[in-house]
């Protein structure tokens, strides 16, 4: 079976059954020995209405929840973060984020992961916030989608979500070499969050955050800036070797197949070869107690 190209559900089910003894293998021996790798979800924008590549249906979204809530520790960035540093983790565990800051995810996604009392990192570019203008992309796609205002990100920081900063005009910092454009983004964008809410921002997430859009210069700087940590878009899994101040995410798709496809570990995904994330020598090494 050819399975470089993108699998409909029906297909990734079939794949996942196939596949389900190797798996099973690999759950069973980190359980024993409590070394599960972290997953770390990152949405766009939730809604029933133009829909868009960064868009999942608010329906898609529920079913993540109720399967997360089944099946998985749902935890904050910290947590992550804390045990990957003590080098346990005894549960299958997954953080969720969001990126950009669009003012529809306060009409069901936000307010679903509050009343579910579900741990989530919002991560805002501050400039569309402050002057109430779309992003460029949706402008491009004939789709001028409202940002989050002040008061709404007020409002998800005082009822739990953390509020994390995207930079302050989305834009490439891969492609930025200039120190002071560097220091705009990246601590101006804090400074703004943390103006706006009255609280210590400290988490960062790059725009696109493939490894081409991540530099050494602008890691520098996050943590310059006091952050705890920066989020990529790597599409990987957070190892408990690994440096905890970079955090590796996955996109949440829409439907469900593809979220749990990723998230019992296909090993596709986890025999991929990415910098400085597990290779398969690792991952063998790390479930061979």
């Amino acid at each position: 079976m050819d399975l470089s190209f993108p699998l409909n559900e029906g297909l990734l089910s079939l794949y996942r059954t196939v596949t389900l003894p190797g798996r099973e293998l690999l759950r069973w021996r980190w359980r024993r020995s409590q070394r599960f790798p972290l997953a770390i979800l990152f949405y766009h924008r939730v809604a029933d209405r133009h829909a868009n590549p960064w868009t999942i249906s608010t329906a898609d979204f529920a079913r993540h929840l109720d399967w997360l809530e089944t099946h998985f520790d749902i935890v904050s960035l910290e947590e992550v973060q804390q045990r990957i540093r003590r080098g346990i983790c005894p549960r299958p565990t997954v953080a969720i984020t969001f990126d950009d800051g669009y003012a529809e995810n306060c009409d069901f996604a936000l307010p679903e992961l509050i009343r579910r009392q579900i741990p989530a990192t919002y991560f805002v570019a501050t400039d569309f916030v402050a002057h109430g203008r779309p992003f460029p992309h949706d402008v491009a796609a004939g789709q001028p989608l409202p940002p989050n205002t002040i008061e709404q990100l007020r409002e998800l920081s005082d009822s739990g979500i953390t509020i994390g900063a995207h930079t302050r005009s989305h834009c490439d910092l891969g492609k930025v070499g200039d120190g002071k454009r560097l220091d705009r983004e990246i601590v101006g964008s804090k400074e703004d969050l943390e103006q706006w809410i009255g609280r210590a921002v400290q988490y960062f997430a790059f725009p696109y955050g493939r490894p081409a859009n991540v530099s050494q210069a602008a890691i520098d700087r996050i943590r310059s800036a006091g952050y705890a940590g920066f989020c990529s878009a790597f599409g990987a899994w957070n190892w408990l070797d690994a440096d905890p101040f970079h955090l590796r995410r996955i996109h949440g798709d829409p439907g469900l197949e593809r979220l749990k496809n990723w998230l019992t570990f296909d090993p596709r995904k986890l025999w991929q070869a990415e910098p400085d994330c597990g290779n398969r020598s690792r991952l063998l090494a790390g479930v061979a107690s």
